[in-house]
């Protein structure tokens, strides 16, 4: 298994367009061969920092997400709208 953490900022005037982008993004991934979880996260004391938490069933099955014709033109829409910090992977180990 494994588990993607991509921890991101918004200004405040692009986050309803960043949910938005996200909102579609999530709703199709969700849909994919070896997505177990695929979900956004707000901070609650500030909803400009995001926090996309990802759980697959492989890495292959990661790989994939990221060529599916979703993924890369809601990633480069994202990508004008938000700083992403790179993502963090991890496998499961207990």
């Amino acid at each position: 298994m494994i588990r993607v953490l991509v921890p991101t900022t918004v200004k405040q005037g692009d986050l309803a367009e960043v949910l938005r982008l996200y909102d579609e993004l999530v709703t199709e991934t969700r849909k994919e061969d070896g997505c177990i979880n695929y979900e956004l996260l707000q901070r609650t004391d500030n909803p400009c920092e995001l926090v996309l938490a990802e759980e697959w069933e492989s890495q292959e099955h990661l790989d994939a997400h990221t060529h599916t014709e979703h993924f890369v033109r809601l990633v480069e829409a994202l990508d004008k709208l938000e700083t992403a910090a790179p993502a963090q992977i991890f496998t499961k180990v207990l």
